[in-house]
């Protein structure tokens, strides 16, 4: 029993001490990984200081390399634009010489070129009796007339339907007053671009067995004699058993304008009669 006794005590002294032992060697440990953490930065920094100039070298290196990369990629692509370019100017001058050959066969009259483009920046949304229409910041000084086709980069925008001093309304292709002669391109198809304030305007008046498909682009046709012909406006689209039109134009990120002058269509020359012959007696 006494031996049993100094077992127990013994064993209660040893983990009193090793728990001693252990409080110590922790707060030891603590302040050893401090000691260590603060050698290591004070050693790290002057590495770094040293080694800073070559990583920024190679950095700026890479920067380089990859906008050498990007900028062949652009080359090569400008390339490509340039060869299919080329490709449709020679085609393009082709189609001229034929259809000055083909106007001169069937004594078609030349079109009316729109030589005066203005470009001009909105200003804001109208108000208003229409729904979808654009202020510019042009007017009658500036040579702005009613019925001057408004476009985008991408295509037809609308046409100037009021004039002022300074400022100008355009009317959207997507109001409900805006009606536009348009044609379908791969088809031939002739029709009226009606608005209807949404954001995809339909297509009415179409002929009756139409043999457009979806997808097709829409120009305008040029009757009426407002509009120029050859316009993209959009591409075939049908919604909810509609033939609706998807417009090209980003109304989102639209800022500035050019406005073209309007070809109104000629009146027609009215011959003077002839002078009555006088009676010979």
């Amino acid at each position: 029993m006494q031996l049993r006794s100094l077992r127990q005590r013994s064993a209660t002294g040893l983990l009193i001490g090793l728990s001693m032992i252990l409080l110590v060697v922790g707060k030891v440990d603590v302040r050893l990984a401090a000691a260590v953490d603060d050698l290591l930065r004070d050693s790290v920094i002057p590495v770094l200081a040293v080694l800073r100039p070559p990583l920024e070298v190679a950095r700026h290196g890479l920067d380089q390399i990859k906008a050498i990369l990007a900028t062949n990629e652009e080359n090569r692509r400008l390339r490509e634009e340039n060869r299919l370019l080329i490709a449709r100017d020679a085609e393009a001058a082709w189609l001229t010489v034929e259809n000055r050959s083909l106007r001169r066969m069937l004594a078609v009259p030349a079109t009316p070129k729109a030589p005066k483009r203005l470009t001009v920046r909105i200003v804001g949304d109208s108000g208003g009796g229409f729904v979808r229409a654009l202020l510019i910041d042009a007017g009658r000084e500036q040579g702005v007339v009613t019925g001057m086709p408004a476009l985008a980069p991408e295509g037809l925008v609308g046409r100037v339907v009021d004039v002022g001093r300074t400022s100008a309304r355009v009317l959207l292709v997507t109001d409900f007053n805006s009606r536009i002669p348009v044609v379908i391109a791969g088809s031939g198809d002739h029709a009226v671009l009606e608005g209807d304030n949404s954001a995809l305007p339909r297509l009415r008046f179409l002929p009756l067995n139409p043999s457009f498909a979806d997808g097709d682009r829409v120009l305008t046709s040029g009757r009426g004699g407002i509009i120029p012909p050859g316009l993209p406006v959009g591409n075939v689209r049908e919604s909810g058993g509609q033939t609706r039109v998807t417009p090209l134009v980003d109304w989102s990120r639209l800022d500035y304008l050019t406005l073209t002058d309007p070809m109104p269509v000629p009146a027609p020359a009215v011959e003077e009669a002839a002078p009555a012959e006088v009676a010979h007696r």
